[in-house]
Protein backbone atom coordinates (compact mmCIF):
# COMPACT_ATOMS: atom_id res chain seq x y z
CA UNK A 1 0.00 0.00 0.00
CA UNK A 2 0.98 3.73 -0.87
CA UNK A 3 2.52 5.79 2.45
CA UNK A 4 -0.18 8.53 2.91
CA UNK A 5 1.45 11.91 4.29
CA UNK A 6 -0.76 14.13 5.57
CA UNK A 7 0.96 17.76 4.68
CA UNK A 8 -0.68 21.12 6.76
CA UNK A 9 0.85 24.40 5.46
CA UNK A 10 0.89 26.81 8.01
CA UNK A 11 3.16 29.86 7.63
CA UNK A 12 3.64 32.61 10.24
CA UNK A 13 2.44 35.63 8.24
CA UNK A 14 -1.21 37.07 8.84
CA UNK A 15 -3.05 40.02 8.21
CA UNK A 16 -6.31 39.87 9.18
CA UNK A 17 -5.52 38.14 12.89
CA UNK A 18 -2.42 37.61 13.85
CA UNK A 19 -0.82 34.42 14.37
CA UNK A 20 -3.49 33.24 12.40
CA UNK A 21 -2.72 29.75 12.57
CA UNK A 22 -2.07 29.23 16.27
CA UNK A 23 -4.58 31.95 17.42
CA UNK A 24 -6.43 30.47 20.21
CA UNK A 25 -9.84 29.06 19.92
CA UNK A 26 -11.80 27.84 22.82
CA UNK A 27 -8.51 25.93 24.62
CA UNK A 28 -6.39 24.86 21.56
CA UNK A 29 -4.72 26.85 18.86
CA UNK A 30 -6.14 26.66 15.37
CA UNK A 31 -3.75 24.65 14.28
CA UNK A 32 -4.34 21.66 16.59
CA UNK A 33 -7.73 21.12 15.18
CA UNK A 34 -6.11 19.96 11.96
CA UNK A 35 -3.69 18.10 13.65
CA UNK A 36 -5.89 15.80 15.56
CA UNK A 37 -8.49 15.56 13.19
CA UNK A 38 -5.30 13.96 11.14
CA UNK A 39 -4.08 11.61 13.73
CA UNK A 40 -8.00 10.59 15.06
CA UNK A 41 -8.56 9.57 10.96
CA UNK A 42 -6.38 6.68 11.36
CA UNK A 43 -5.44 6.67 7.81
CA UNK A 44 -2.73 9.21 8.03
CA UNK A 45 1.07 7.49 8.38
CA UNK A 46 2.80 10.61 8.92
CA UNK A 47 1.67 13.97 9.25
CA UNK A 48 3.86 17.40 8.73
CA UNK A 49 3.64 21.02 9.10
CA UNK A 50 5.24 23.16 6.79
CA UNK A 51 5.89 26.44 8.19
CA UNK A 52 8.74 29.50 8.48
CA UNK A 53 7.41 30.31 11.93
CA UNK A 54 9.45 28.80 14.57
CA UNK A 55 6.60 29.10 17.53
CA UNK A 56 3.94 27.25 14.90
CA UNK A 57 6.75 24.72 14.52
CA UNK A 58 6.61 24.04 18.40
CA UNK A 59 2.87 23.76 18.65
CA UNK A 60 3.38 21.27 15.70
CA UNK A 61 5.66 19.13 17.53
CA UNK A 62 3.51 19.48 20.91
CA UNK A 63 0.30 18.29 18.96
CA UNK A 64 2.98 14.85 17.60
CA UNK A 65 3.70 16.62 14.06
CA UNK A 66 6.85 16.10 12.10
CA UNK A 67 8.27 20.09 11.05
CA UNK A 68 9.14 20.98 8.07
CA UNK A 69 11.08 24.72 8.22
CA UNK A 70 9.92 26.72 5.20
CA UNK A 71 12.20 28.24 2.80
CA UNK A 72 11.47 32.13 3.53
CA UNK A 73 10.41 33.24 0.04
CA UNK A 74 7.82 30.57 0.18
CA UNK A 75 5.82 32.00 3.04
CA UNK A 76 4.86 35.42 1.46
CA UNK A 77 1.87 36.51 1.38
CA UNK A 78 1.64 36.09 -2.31
CA UNK A 79 3.09 32.92 -2.11
CA UNK A 80 1.21 30.05 -3.36
CA UNK A 81 0.51 26.92 -2.10
CA UNK A 82 2.04 24.48 -5.04
CA UNK A 83 5.81 25.28 -4.34
CA UNK A 84 5.04 24.31 -0.84
CA UNK A 85 4.06 21.32 -1.80
CA UNK A 86 6.41 20.49 -3.79
CA UNK A 87 9.31 21.71 -1.57
CA UNK A 88 8.13 19.24 0.75
CA UNK A 89 8.36 16.33 -1.93
CA UNK A 90 12.25 17.49 -2.89
CA UNK A 91 13.24 17.00 1.05
CA UNK A 92 11.17 14.32 2.03
CA UNK A 93 11.38 12.31 -1.51
CA UNK A 94 8.29 9.87 -1.21
CA UNK A 95 7.63 7.54 -3.62
CA UNK A 96 5.36 8.34 -6.83
CA UNK A 97 2.52 6.26 -5.79
CA UNK A 98 2.51 7.42 -2.21
CA UNK A 99 -0.28 9.91 -1.47
CA UNK A 100 -0.43 13.50 -0.52
CA UNK A 101 -3.59 14.57 2.11
CA UNK A 102 -3.18 18.78 2.34
CA UNK A 103 -5.04 20.18 4.87
CA UNK A 104 -5.31 23.80 5.67
CA UNK A 105 -5.34 24.57 9.16
CA UNK A 106 -8.28 27.44 8.58
CA UNK A 107 -10.21 24.47 8.58
CA UNK A 108 -11.21 23.72 12.15
CA UNK A 109 -14.32 22.63 11.51
CA UNK A 110 -13.25 19.50 9.02
CA UNK A 111 -13.04 16.63 11.19
CA UNK A 112 -11.51 12.95 11.62
CA UNK A 113 -14.36 11.90 9.68
CA UNK A 114 -14.17 14.26 6.72
CA UNK A 115 -10.49 12.71 6.06
CA UNK A 116 -10.79 9.12 6.27
CA UNK A 117 -14.18 9.16 4.20
CA UNK A 118 -12.46 11.69 1.20
CA UNK A 119 -9.22 9.49 1.46
CA UNK A 120 -11.75 6.40 0.85
CA UNK A 121 -13.15 8.11 -2.07
CA UNK A 122 -10.06 8.88 -3.65
CA UNK A 123 -9.02 5.72 -3.48
CA UNK A 124 -12.31 4.07 -4.56
CA UNK A 125 -11.68 6.43 -8.07
CA UNK A 126 -8.78 5.09 -9.77
CA UNK A 127 -8.70 7.24 -12.64
CA UNK A 128 -8.96 10.75 -10.55
CA UNK A 129 -6.21 12.89 -10.84
CA UNK A 130 -7.18 14.79 -7.01
CA UNK A 131 -9.83 15.03 -4.85
CA UNK A 132 -11.26 18.61 -3.19
CA UNK A 133 -13.82 18.94 -1.02
CA UNK A 134 -17.00 21.48 -1.77
CA UNK A 135 -19.90 22.69 -0.70
CA UNK A 136 -22.46 23.14 -2.75
CA UNK A 137 -23.85 26.89 -3.40
CA UNK A 138 -27.13 28.14 -5.42
CA UNK A 139 -26.40 27.58 -9.36
CA UNK A 140 -27.82 30.87 -10.40
CA UNK A 141 -24.53 32.34 -9.79
CA UNK A 142 -24.28 31.18 -13.46
CA UNK A 143 -26.85 33.22 -15.20
CA UNK A 144 -24.06 35.93 -13.80
CA UNK A 145 -22.38 38.44 -16.39
CA UNK A 146 -18.98 39.69 -16.40
CA UNK A 147 -18.25 43.55 -17.12
CA UNK A 148 -14.92 45.36 -17.46
CA UNK A 149 -15.57 46.45 -20.96
CA UNK A 150 -17.90 48.53 -22.88
CA UNK A 151 -20.34 45.45 -22.91
CA UNK A 152 -21.17 42.57 -20.64
CA UNK A 153 -20.16 38.78 -21.15
CA UNK A 154 -22.21 35.75 -19.56
CA UNK A 155 -19.97 34.12 -17.02
CA UNK A 156 -20.77 30.89 -18.02
CA UNK A 157 -21.68 30.75 -21.81
CA UNK A 158 -24.66 32.51 -23.53
CA UNK A 159 -27.24 29.84 -23.34
CA UNK A 160 -26.76 29.92 -19.23
CA UNK A 161 -27.75 33.54 -18.64
CA UNK A 162 -31.52 32.56 -20.02
CA UNK A 163 -31.73 29.20 -18.96
CA UNK A 164 -34.20 28.01 -16.32
CA UNK A 165 -32.28 27.76 -12.50
CA UNK A 166 -33.94 24.09 -12.18
CA UNK A 167 -32.54 23.29 -15.47
CA UNK A 168 -28.79 24.73 -14.75
CA UNK A 169 -26.13 22.29 -12.69
CA UNK A 170 -25.38 22.00 -9.95
CA UNK A 171 -22.70 24.32 -8.22
CA UNK A 172 -20.04 23.22 -5.79
CA UNK A 173 -17.73 25.97 -4.34
CA UNK A 174 -13.93 24.71 -2.96
CA UNK A 175 -13.70 24.93 1.39
CA UNK A 176 -10.08 24.55 1.23
CA UNK A 177 -10.46 21.54 3.95
CA UNK A 178 -9.22 19.04 2.01
CA UNK A 179 -6.96 17.76 -1.06
CA UNK A 180 -5.91 14.76 -1.85
CA UNK A 181 -3.08 13.34 -4.91
CA UNK A 182 -0.64 11.57 -5.72
CA UNK A 183 2.99 12.65 -5.83
CA UNK A 184 3.41 11.42 -9.32
CA UNK A 185 0.08 13.36 -10.65
CA UNK A 186 1.36 16.50 -8.80
CA UNK A 187 5.16 15.76 -10.21
CA UNK A 188 3.57 15.85 -13.82
CA UNK A 189 3.39 19.66 -13.43
CA UNK A 190 4.72 20.63 -10.14
CA UNK A 191 0.78 21.93 -9.22
CA UNK A 192 -2.75 20.03 -7.91
CA UNK A 193 -3.99 17.93 -10.55
CA UNK A 194 -6.34 20.45 -12.60
CA UNK A 195 -7.86 18.35 -14.46
CA UNK A 196 -10.16 14.65 -13.61
CA UNK A 197 -10.82 16.23 -10.33
CA UNK A 198 -13.47 14.55 -7.78
CA UNK A 199 -15.37 15.88 -5.07
CA UNK A 200 -15.91 15.12 -1.33
CA UNK A 201 -18.82 17.17 -0.61
CA UNK A 202 -18.64 19.03 3.10
CA UNK A 203 -22.21 20.60 4.51
CA UNK A 204 -22.06 24.59 4.58
CA UNK A 205 -21.39 25.13 8.29
CA UNK A 206 -18.25 22.43 8.31
CA UNK A 207 -17.11 24.26 5.22
CA UNK A 208 -15.81 27.16 7.32
CA UNK A 209 -12.45 28.75 6.91
CA UNK A 210 -11.71 31.34 9.35
CA UNK A 211 -10.12 34.45 8.16
CA UNK A 212 -11.23 37.15 10.21
CA UNK A 213 -11.84 37.57 14.25
CA UNK A 214 -15.52 36.89 13.29
CA UNK A 215 -14.58 33.49 11.91
CA UNK A 216 -12.92 32.68 14.97
CA UNK A 217 -16.12 33.66 17.23
CA UNK A 218 -18.79 31.46 14.58
CA UNK A 219 -15.87 27.95 14.70
CA UNK A 220 -16.07 28.28 18.73
CA UNK A 221 -20.19 28.19 18.27
CA UNK A 222 -19.86 25.47 15.87
CA UNK A 223 -17.02 23.47 18.58
CA UNK A 224 -19.52 24.20 21.16
CA UNK A 225 -22.29 22.89 20.24
CA UNK A 226 -20.79 19.63 18.47
CA UNK A 227 -19.92 19.10 22.02
CA UNK A 228 -23.28 19.17 23.38
CA UNK A 229 -24.48 16.72 20.14
CA UNK A 230 -21.55 14.49 21.57
CA UNK A 231 -22.61 14.76 24.74
CA UNK A 232 -26.18 13.29 24.23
Amino acid sequence: MPNVFALVPARGGSKGIPQKNIAPLLDQPLLAYTLQAAQEAGVIDTTYVSSDDDQILSVAHYYGAERLKRDPHLARDESPTDPVIAEFIHRIKPAGKDIIVLLQPTSPLRTAAHIGEALAEFRDFPTCHSLISVYEISNKYMKAYVGGSEFLHPLAGEHTSYTRRQDLPSLYMPNGAIYIFKVDDFMREEKIPRTHIIPYLMSNLDSLDIDTPADLVIAEQRLRERAVQNEK
